[in-house]
């Protein structure tokens, strides 16, 4: 039973990603590539009894996880409080799936009881801005840059030399200011040129320097240099965990 319903699910996602691939290639030609916005590496890992609703609560997980990253990615500090308040409400009062253009389920991983996928969401960015409005929230989906605070951590003089240096050699970051340093720490605020918060990670490990998202902030990371040696050299020393991972379990 288990293994008919496996071989099901399995043919039902490549028929199922065929159709989404189809379905936006014809959004695509009909509408600007701005409309849209992909939330990628979401990651679901759940329990769930009913085999054959797993994939569907999974999906509404990831579309849930996706639309947080994005709007905490769009809106400023201040909009992204205020719209958090509703967020947890939001899948139970409205279809959050009208937001979605589309997705993809780059594999699946099933057992008995257990399912597991990794998602790529596609948002109709037109649909989101609709509904910040009614909740008076300005969205400006064709933003040039990303305001960001970064935590910097070092142990001396010389490794800060080096991140800074670092920093600088990132072709992405517009400007940045130093707002205050200390024998060991800094605070400096980025402006960036980068699409989503992906994308910004890749960007800051390619340049030797350890991010990771600060807990319950918004546009706010710890960042140290990266020793290839070791592992990284300057410990954020810190509470905060990374919360770049999208790992959900129940």
């Amino acid at each position: 039973m288990i293994k008919n319903i496996r071989h099901f699910i399995h043919n039902f996602k490549l028929l199922n990603s065929f159709f989404i691939f189809i379905f936006l290639i014809t959004i695509h030609s009909n509408t600007k590539a701005d409309d849209f916005f992909t939330v990628d590496n979401i990651n679901i890992d759940i329990v769930f009894e009913d085999i054959n609703l797993a994939r569907n609560n999974a999906t509404n997980k990831a579309i849930f996880i996706g639309l947080k990253k994005l709007l905490s990615w769009k809106l400023d500090n201040e909009d992204y409080l205020t719209i958090s308040s509703v967020l947890d409400d939001i899948n139970k009062k409205e279809n959050i799936k009208d937001f979605v253009a589309g997705y993809k389920i780059h594999y699946e991983k099933l057992s008995d009881i257990k399912y597991q996928a990794e998602f790529s969401i596609f948002f109709n960015l037109k649909r989101i801005e609709n509904w910040l409005i009614l909740n008076k929230i300005s969205f400006q989906k064709n933003i040039n840059f990303k305001k960001i605070n970064l935590n910097a951590n070092f142990n001396n003089f010389r490794n800060w030399r080096s991140l800074v240096n670092n920093i600088q050699s990132i072709k992405e970051i517009l400007d940045y200011k130093i707002v205050s340093l200390s024998h060991n720490s800094s605070l400096i605020q980025v402006r960036i040129d980068i699409e989503n918060e992906d994308i910004l990670f890749k960007v800051f490990n390619k340049s030797r320097i350890d991010i990771q998202k600060r807990l319950n902030a918004n546009n706010e990371y710890n960042i140290s240099l990266i020793d290839y040696n070791k592992t990284v050299i300057d410990s954020t020393e810190s509470n905060d965990k990374n919360n770049s991972t999208i790992l959900l379990t129940e």
